[in-house]
Formats: C-alpha cells, structure tokens, sequence
C-alpha cells in the first residue's frame, strides 16, 4: 500500500489523464471526432467534385475559390490534428499538452505506482474487492420490499471484477495469481508507442510544412512525398483505436464512435445553385480588397 501522499499525488496524475483526454476544447476525443467529422465531409466533397458536369470546353465547372479554400483548409486540419494528438510535450506544467503521446509517456513515468489498486480504486472510481461488493449487493437486494428496484451504483461488482481481469492482461498474470502491487508490463507501453511512432512522419510533415515556416534546409528529408484519403483514414483508424485503449486503461473511458451523427441534412441544398445572386457584388469586393493589399507594400520608412 503506498503512503495517503504517493496516493494522493498519484490521484492528481490520474486526473491530468482524464482531462487531456476529455477536455472539450483541446482534448484527444475533442480532436479524433473533428478529424472524423472533417474526413467524412471532405470526402463528401471530393464526390462532388469528380462529379461535377463538364462546361462547353471540357472543364469542370468547379468554382476554384471554393475548391482551394476547402481543399487547403481540410489538409492544415488534418495534419495537424494527427500533430496535437503525437505531441511530445509533457502533460503537466505551464506548457502542458492534451495528446495521446502525453498520456502514454506519462503513464509510463508512472507505472511504479500504477498497482492494480489504483487501477481499479483510483482509476475506475470502484471498489478493490468485488467480492464483498457482491456481499453487499446480496444484502441490499434482500432488504428491499419491493419486488422491482433499483441496484445503487457502488453496489455493481461487474465493473470491479472487468478491472481486475483487465489487469491481469496488462500485468501479464494468470487468474488467481494476483496482487495488489501487480504492475503494467513495459511491453504494453512499449506497444502503445510502436502504434504512435508509426505516424510519426505524419507529424513531421505537419511540422515542417505547416506548424513552422521551415527552410529548404530543415525540410530536407522530413517531409511526406505524397499522402492521400486513404492514409489519412488508416492514421485515423489507427488513433481512433489507440486512443480507445489509453482511455479505457488510462481514463476510464473510451472514444465510442468518433464520427458523431449528424443533427442536421448534411446534404441539404447539394442540389441547388452554389450562390444562384449575381456575382458581381462579389466580384467588386475581390477588387476593393486587392487595391488595399496592393498598397501596403508603398510603406515608407518614416513610416515605421
């Protein structure tokens, strides 16, 4: 049994976990499911585009100011979501991130005092022994006068007892053979970074091509010759699925279906004109703001 401080400390950690991965602004779930949501309708886009009927000279009548801005626009946030989400930094601290790798790394740090106990107590919010949980659902359930009631939560030895047999898997240790100072292997965490590490080009790419305004120099040898739908699909996968065990291990929790279901016609008015008004209101506005570029340039030094 570790000392009140080492648990308490060990249950901050445990908490830093479950806020990387469910924060609603930056959080690992928060990033998968717009990942997801952004593939599924990029690729909606990508079928219209192909799609498209010809004009009188071949040419797909595709309006281009929207295909670049879409275009452009997908690829930054793909990229750089698979970034936030293999982000080194540390998970704690006045630079601390929300990422998958943050989790796994820290988790890592600490396995020494990541026991079955607090994998089951700590973690789950459950408790240890689910045998006498089972007593204690026993005696509630013979107490009731009513033929139909309600079990609390707490008195549940299902969720203990699946705790428990997880961690027999990660610590490697057969039934009956368990303790409460069992560890995680450092195979598990050794995998778990296998699965990361090999989307690490990914991330490189996204760093020198986006994330920072590299030079030739550095780029050199860091960045992907060609990606396409199906890799950003597979490197989602691949996250998606990761992240499902870090959650369930790590967080308790877990991703569930990433790609949410919409709430609206995502394909409402598909069939319809893009902007059906005259354009030239649109056009005017292009050239007001292109005679305004035009002259920052003209700056003078007193100017300064």
């Amino acid at each position: 049994m570790l000392p009140m401080r080492e648990i308490s400390r060990m249950r901050d950690r445990i908490a830093s976990w479950k806020a990387a991965f469910e924060d609603e602004d930056q959080g690992v779930l928060h990033t998968l499911i717009n990942l997801a949501w952004d593939l599924a309708a990029f690729d909606a886009f990508v079928g219209m585009v192909r799609g498209a009927p010809d004009d009188e000279d071949g040419k797909q009548q595709v309006n281009p100011l929207i295909f670049h801005l879409v275009n452009q626009g997908f690829w930054l946030s793909a990229f750089m979501a698979i970034r936030r989400l293999l982000d080194r930094g540390a998970i704690r601290g006045p630079d601390g991130v929300c990422s998958l790798r943050a989790i796994v790394n820290d988790a890592r740090a600490a396995r020494g005092r990541l026991t079955r106990r607090a994998y089951v107590e700590d973690i789950s919010g459950v408790p240890y022994n689910y045998e006498v949980t089972r007593r204690r659902q026993v005696e509630f359930a013979e107490a009731q006068d009513e033929a139909v009631f309600w079990v609390p939560r707490d008195l549940w030895p299902e969720t203990s007892h699946q705790r428990h047999v997880e961690f027999d898997w990660l610590a490697g240790v057969g039934a009956g053979e368990s303790r409460d100072s069992d560890l995680i292997r450092e195979e598990i965490f050794d995998r778990l970074d296998a699965r990361l590490n090999g989307l690490e080009a990914i991330a490189e790419h996204a760093t020198v091509h986006f994330a920072h305004a590299a030079t030739q120099a550095s780029r050199e040898g860091r960045m992907l010759e060609g990606f396409n739908l199906g890799e950003v699909k597979d490197a989602l996968r691949v996250l998606t699925q990761t992240a499902e065990l870090v959650g369930r291990w790590f967080c308790f929790t877990g991703t569930g279906d990433v790609l949410p279901t919409a709430q609206f016609d995502q394909f409402a008015y598909l069939y319809q004109p893009l902007f059906p008004a005259d354009a030239n209101p649109l056009r005017e506005a292009w050239e007001r703001f292109a005679d305004e570029v035009g002259e920052w340039p003209r700056i003078e030094n007193d100017d300064l």
